[in-house]
């Protein structure tokens, strides 16, 4: 990418002082086990947001997306949610959370590039709030711990955009490590790191250019259904959580929840399973039995939580179809976004063959990169 801080001197005609990237997020799996203290295994994935701040001598705020080409302002009195500012407001929601943590932050021209694709599971939002609340860190020398940092990205989503990205999403992009996954338990939130360096087996993302929840369901239902999987759980008098039961005990003790509710729950539990059997098989450098659990969480997630859609399953069954690939499942929020393929290197071409048939069926492309396990969030530019 262009050198940001030379964009932004060109936009506002001064030096930025601070200025930091953070790389985007990748499931292997572990999708939508957080909300019950579950398991998750990712990695932070070589595609990058970036954010240049430097000081003003008033109160107000001035932000330019590189993406949108586009200028948007705004006062440290007026941070509030509007829906005509679009992506402005997860700026407005950052500075709004590190004002309340006691940051003493005052006018700011702020430039923000991103090469994350949005709405596709990549963790777009969670890279950009980190980047914000990173650089306004270290632009005020703000003392905070990184657990609070990561926290506070999220809290700048969830309070001002009203959307819960979790904490892993965000801790990822933060204590990546090249070359290795992270497992996280969002209980404790421990981390635990898992080398990936498999080579010639890569893994190969494959966008599917369907936005996020278009059209094929509401990921706010989802989030219904397990809100009342809690309120079930709550009624046994134990304080316990999915990650705390058996399948077992979802058909014997929790007969009177509902079946939709009941399948989703059990793909919960039998996730954070897969999650466990996929770090031993990583550990062991087992690819062959880590290819099958993503298959199977593939069909758990399509069939038992029912977030898939036509076209990541059929990009995940052209995947099974083609030689050389491993595994492959869907990631992300659910209805579009991105498979994720554990494939030979080798055999890509065979891959992009069928992504023709993609682009003849379904009547627009789909395109993918490899995915690289990179570091996390790192310092371009800092004032001292």
């Amino acid at each position: 990418m262009e050198d940001l801080n030379a964009l932004h001197e060109s936009i506002y005609g001064n030096t930025a002082e601070v200025s930091v990237r953070v790389p985007g997020k990748l499931s292997l799996m572990g999708e939508h086990t957080e909300y019950f203290e579950g398991l998750v295994l990712a990695v932070a994935v070589n595609k990058f947001t970036e954010v240049a701040i430097s000081r003003r001598e008033d109160n107000s705020l001035r932000v330019f997306s590189a993406n949108y080409n586009e200028k948007k302002k705004a006062s440290l009195s007026g941070l509030k949610y509007k829906r005509e500012d679009r992506w402005a407001n997860y700026v407005k929601g950052a500075i709004a959370v590190m004002l309340q943590l006691g940051c003493p932050v005052k006018g700011l021209d702020i430039t923000i590039r991103s090469e994350i694709p949005e709405q596709v599971g990549l963790g777009s939002s969670s890279a950009m709030t980190l980047a914000l609340v990173s650089a306004l860190k270290q632009l005020y020398s703000f003392d905070i711990s990184d657990i609070h940092l990561v926290e506070s990205a999220r809290l700048s989503e969830l309070k001002f955009m009203k959307k819960d990205p979790g904490l892993a999403a965000c801790a990822v992009s933060y204590y990546g490590k090249e070359g290795h996954a992270l497992l996280i338990d969002t209980k404790t939130m421990d981390i635990t790191y898992l080398n990936m360096d498999f080579s010639p087996i890569i893994l190969l993302v494959t966008d599917s250019h369907v936005p996020n929840g278009s059209g094929y369901g509401e990921t706010d239902d989802l989030r219904h259904d397990f809100d009342e999987c809690k309120q079930l759980l709550a009624q046994t008098g134990r304080h316990i959580t999915l990650r705390d039961i058996t399948v077992q005990d979802i058909r014997s003790e929790l007969d009177q929840m509902p079946e939709l509710i009941r399948r989703r729950a059990i793909h919960i539990i039998q996730e954070n399973l897969r999650v466990r059997e996929l770090k031993a098989a990583l550990e062991q450098g087992d690819l062959a039995t880590a290819g099958k659990l993503m298959y199977r969480s593939h069909d758990s997630l399509r069939d038992m939580l029912e977030i898939s859609c036509p076209e990541l399953d059929w990009l995940v069954k052209r995947a099974y179809e083609t030689n050389g690939v491993m595994g492959s499942r869907m990631v992300g929020n659910g209805f579009g976004g991105c498979t994720i393929n554990l494939i030979n290197g080798n055999n890509i071409s065979l891959y992009d063959e069928h992504l023709e048939e993609y682009d003849r069926i379904f009547g627009f492309k789909a395109d993918y990169f490899e995915c690289i396990p990179v570091d996390g969030l790192k310092a371009l530019l800092n004032k001292e």
